[in-house]
């Protein structure tokens, strides 16, 4: 812990104010968290012994250090790291001169950030403000398409000015709303997408999510409570997939694949892909989720004959061009969504021939139809299962 807090303090005199050293000790608890004890089990492990470390330096860079931390993270920390500041300050080492600030902030504001076009994801921002200090806002984009987790963490200037930034920079011709958002509704917002990060196994996030984290939590408890968000899964029955179907075999888009089953089929399961695991539900069909259709979910969960695939990659174009009129997307963003079908084909087809892009239901269902077991039959499964587990388990 000595040459750790060695190693800590050659960075803390570059901190110039409070809001830079906050950021810096979130990114100092973030390291901590990275390790094989993960959360709050490493912050209870590490970062007491660490605490007491700085207190044996008895240092002014150790002072500073213990203040940042006193702001940030776990409650707990910042207590122990509060009280063993007092305890170097009554020793007579000086504070930092941007110590009075640290804590100061309080949100005044909060807005959403919304894609007019295809709701791929959201971005919180709240505002701080203190006295004496310029306001700063911190934003957090929460993605749809990743079940709602928390994907990037910035700290930019006041929320008016990025507001106007962020506007004049909109790509992909989708663009952006914002509305204001209850203090209480942004915080509820936040820590459920925070949930939804840690019960992610793996999730390809931006790192500033990691080093800032502390910083977000911190913050968001100066946010009232209270509010409850909607459950955004609706379920959607048979009858009312299947009325997608219809409407889609009626309209202009659709009626060309009436009767043909395999066209119907296709269509019918990517009304199920996104009833079941699409935020937004069947209709919301940006370029990002065809991606994630054509060379995630159905490589991953669909078992099929090549040829069912093939026609996938037919009908698809058909059925975005429909779902994107209904949902009334402008014409670029949907184009670039149609065009996605085909930028992706050749990928589905290779990743659905390739076992090492299933999931185990698919793995089971292709050894069982490879055995020649009727899928329907209970007694053949109930004893292919047998024999299945059996061969793993020797």
């Amino acid at each position: 812990m000595d040459r750790m807090v060695a190693v800590v303090l050659r960075d803390v005199g570059e901190v110039n104010d409070a809001l830079e050293a906050e950021c810096w000790a979130a990114d100092l608890v973030s390291m901590w968290s990275e390790r094989d004890a993960t959360g709050d089990d490493a912050i209870e492990v590490f970062l007491p012994a660490f605490v007491r470390a700085l207190e044996r330096k008895a240092s002014l860079k150790a002072l500073k250090t213990l203040r940042a931390l006193s702001v940030v993270g776990n409650q707990r920390l910042a207590k122990r790291a509060a009280t063993a500041a007092d305890r170097l300050a009554a020793r007579g080492l000086p504070e930092p001169s941007w110590g009075p600030q640290l804590g100061r902030y309080e949100p005044v504001t909060a807005e959403l950030m919304y894609e007019t076009a295809f709701d791929d994801g959201v971005t919180v921002f709240i505002e701080f403000a203190a006295a004496a200090a310029e306001s700063h806002s911190i934003a957090v984009y929460i993605d749809h398409n990743l079940g709602g987790l928390v994907k990037d963490v910035f700290v930019a200037g006041p929320l008016a000015d990025l507001r106007g930034e962020l506007r004049s920079h909109a790509g992909n011709h989708v663009g952006l709303g914002f509305r204001e958002l209850d203090l209480s509704e942004a915080r509820a917002r936040v820590e459920a997408a925070l949930y939804m990060l840690d019960h992610t196994y793996d999730p390809p996030i931006d790192d500033d999510v990691r080093s800032l984290r502390a910083l977000v939590e911190a913050r968001l408890r100066l946010l009232p409570t209270g509010f409850e968000l909607p459950d955004p899964y609706v379920e959607l029955s048979s009858d009312e997939r299947d009325r997608l179907l219809g409407g889609f075999l009626a309209s202009p888009e659709g009626k060309r694949w009436r009767g043909d089953e395999d066209a119907e089929d296709a269509v019918s399961t990517a009304i199920d892909f996104g009833a079941d695991y699409n935020h937004g539900g069947p209709l919301r069909w940006s370029p990002v989720v065809v991606e994630i259709f054509m060379t995630g979910w159905l490589p991953r969960k669909v078992a099929r004959e090549p040829a069912f695939f093939t026609r996938v990659a037919e009908v698809l174009p058909d059925w975005v061009r429909y779902a994107g009129r209904l949902r009334e997307v402008p014409t670029e963003p949907l184009r670039e969504a149609i065009d996605a079908v085909g930028e992706f084909r050749q990928e589905m087809l290779e990743s659905v021939a390739d076992p090492e892009a299933w999931g185990p239901a698919k793995t089971f269902a292709v050894a069982a139809q490879t055995a020649g077991v009727d899928l329907a039959d209970v007694d053949a499964m109930n004893a292919f299962i047998d024999r299945y587990n059996a061969e793993l388990a020797s």
